[in-house]
């Protein structure tokens, strides 16, 4: 199992989601990406099953130019989080089909807790 993190704003929120998801999952190796582009590259090599990619997006024209992931996201266990609650963005994060959808404004508190339940359960 292959754990990807991507956040292209370095600022508070993508502090507190990568502290969260060391928290989560402590011994977890994690690829980190800051640019769409180098999280393409990678998932156009070889994903090991069980894979969890960890998405975090500022706005709605980022959500949009991650639609081109789309195909390449279908076998992961994809974790969304949005910028906000609008319509118009979760009818967009729907189609990356997540199987979780967090606002950057949450604690992360039940982020923390889907990524352990991921990795524990037995598949």
């Amino acid at each position: 199992m292959q754990l990807l993190l991507y956040a292209s704003k370095d600022d508070e929120n993508r502090k507190r989601l990568m502290a969260a998801v060391h928290e989560a999952l402590p011994h977890q190796p994690i690829g980190i990406f800051w640019q769409l582009t180098s999280l393409q590259e990678l998932l156009r090599t070889i994903i090991e099953p069980d894979s969890i990619a960890v998405l975090s997006v500022v706005d709605q024209a980022e959500l949009r130019r991650m639609q081109a992931l789309r195909g390449l996201l279908t076998e992961i266990f994809i974790v969304l989080i949005v910028p906000d609650c609008k319509k118009s963005t979760i009818r967009l994060a729907h189609l990356l089909l997540p199987r979780f959808i967090s606002q950057k404004e949450d604690s992360y508190s039940d982020l923390k807790e889907v990524l352990k339940k991921k990795v524990s359960t037995p598949h």
